[in-house]
């Protein structure tokens, strides 16, 4: 599961349900509203980040 790290959680996994594969992530809170989620393979510097925004 995710570990808090300050203002990020970290080691994570998410799925991706298309392709229905498993990626490592971290997760970051952005404001009230938003989470800028990353997923990777291997490394971080080599995934991609989505901002999920809440909605009301």
């Amino acid at each position: 599961g995710l570990t808090k790290d300050g203002s990020e959680y970290t080691d994570g996994d998410i799925l991706d349900p298309v392709k229905g594969k498993l990626y490592s992530c971290t997760i970051e809170l952005d404001g009230k509203d938003k989470l800028n989620v990353r997923g990777y393979m291997g490394i971080s510097l080599l995934g991609r980040t989505q901002t999920w925004s809440r909605v009301k």
